[in-house]
């Protein structure tokens, strides 16, 4: 009886766990692809606006990142947006854990 209280309190904690990093990380590749495609398509845009825009994807995604730590760069026709954050995961309940995020859209 102990033992199976005790597994179903394990399955419980790892479904919590795979919840919640899941969560995060279809967050990330969304925020992560739309940063590829804002820089891919970036055109004649301003740098303001491309920041601007950045902010917009980590709004939709509730992505808690600053504008400071958005950049844009342009060398040789092709410009390249960065972007780092870092996350508080609470993989288990009581203990978040923080994960760092680093973007490069190319």
């Amino acid at each position: 009886m102990i033992r199976r209280l005790i597994g179903i309190a394990l399955l419980a904690l790892l479904a919590n766990a795979a919840y919640h990093v899941g969560l995060v990380w279809v967050h990330y590749q969304s925020f992560k692809d739309g940063v590829r495609e804002t820089a891919l398509f970036a055109g004649t845009k301003t740098d303001d606006a491309l920041k601007d825009r950045v902010m917009e994807l980590a709004e939709q995604n509730s992505i808690p990142i600053d504008r400071d730590y958005v950049t844009v760069d342009r060398a040789g026709g092709a410009v390249t947006i960065s972007a780092s954050y870092v996350e508080m995961v609470p993989v288990v309940p009581g203990y978040p854990r923080s994960w760092q995020f680093d973007i490069v859209g190319r």
